[in-house]
């Protein structure tokens, strides 16, 4: 990827005004930039642990912070709700047994009374992704979504040009390009995605902290609020 960089620069890899430390460091930031496009589904990656008398878990290792989406345990989807909700929930129905859970910082909270110590825990969510340091390293999309790589590299060259006298133009549109090729990306994906739920699924359920219940999972109040 650097070489491709220089190349549509036209700089020779010995040159002392767009150095080879300066690519590196646009091609970093550009896979950042590209990785937080979207949530990519190739960046999913699952965290364990076991439930203790704590309730509190640390996020997993390499998990990107707040990007946790779901909890199961001992199987057993767990509904999330906002931390000031939960802190209310707790304060006035400590002794509730629903399935829920929140986190705050990198902690994720799990509500104790629906489960048992000793339970698996799984923990969902987008992976933290570190900066490439070799030439050999490569992107995630390198193997999920090459056309993702391009778009990097569109982006280090917008980089690039932005220092350069005169290229601002080239720079907007080098960008642009980047942006088109991961929204060819991630169309290509989402249409892929499952678009169907079972009959029995229901569409809405919340949790009310003022009453201190969720509601009915009942196929038949599909869409109810209390």
């Amino acid at each position: 990827m650097q070489q491709e960089v220089l190349d549509r620069l036209t700089v020779l890899s010995t040159s002392t005004y767009l150095t080879t430390t300066m690519v590196k460091r646009w091609l970093n930031f550009a896979m950042h930039w590209a990785l937080s496009w979207k949530k990519w589904p190739f960046l999913e990656m699952k965290g364990t642990d076991l439930i203790d008398a704590t309730a509190t878990y640390p996020y997993p290792t390499g998990m990107r912070t707040k990007s946790a989406f779901l909890v199961r345990v001992d199987s057993k989807r767990y509904d999330k709700i906002r931390y000031e909700d939960y802190l209310t929930y707790f304060e006035d129905y400590p002794s509730n047994t629903d399935k829920v859970w929140t986190e705050y910082d990198r902690n994720i909270y799990i509500n104790a009374n629906a489960c048992t110590v000793g339970n698996a825990v799984e923990i969902y969510g987008q992976e933290s992704i570190s900066d490439m340091s070799v030439d050999a390293d490569t992107t995630p999309f390198t193997v999920a979504e090459p056309l993702g790589d391009e778009a990097i590299i569109d982006k280090a060259v917008s980089l690039a040009c932005k220092k350069i006298p005169g290229l601002l133009n080239q720079a907007q549109l080098e960008e642009q390009s980047a942006a088109q090729k991961l929204e060819i990306v991630w169309d290509r994906i989402r249409e892929a995605m499952p678009r169907s739920v079972l009959k029995t699924t229901p569409l809405f359920r919340k949790i009310d902290v003022l009453k201190g219940y969720t509601s009915s999972s009942d196929p038949n109040n599909i869409g109810n609020f209390r």
